[in-house]
């Protein structure tokens, strides 16, 4: 398939699939005797499981250490539950972080308000 067709069936730019290639998350594609690249249509299913795996937090460093199989899922089911696992934890830890920044923010608004004076006008 053309670089066109396997973005179009996969949902994601040429541009995409060139840079994953130079970076080497997805394997290089055979180049035909007219010089065109000529893709393989599995590489759809590995396209839509990167873009999966980024929308839900995962770098490209962290999809590229993915060991990926062939067949009807990519992945095993014991991997990714275990790398969705590691990725929940992080998640939730941000989360405490986050809960943490805003506590401290209010508070300091808070003491702010407390010690603001009004100013008479004019």
């Amino acid at each position: 398939m053309k670089i066109g067709e396997i973005a179009k069936a996969a949902g994601v730019t040429t541009s995409r699939i060139r840079f994953y290639e130079r970076e080497g998350i997805i394997p290089a594609a055979e180049r035909g005797p007219n010089g065109y690249r000529d893709y393989d249509t599995r590489l759809i299913t590995l396209l839509q499981f990167i873009e999966q795996a980024q929308s839900l937090g995962f770098t490209l460093r962290e999809i590229s250490d993915v060991e990926i199989g062939t067949g009807e899922h990519i992945v095993s089911c014991t991997d990714a539950l275990a790398l969705l696992g590691k990725k929940r934890e992080a998640i939730i830890a941000l989360i405490a972080e986050a809960r943490e920044r805003k506590r401290r923010i209010e508070a300091l608004m808070a003491e702010l308000e407390a010690g603001r004076t009004v100013q008479p006008v004019g």
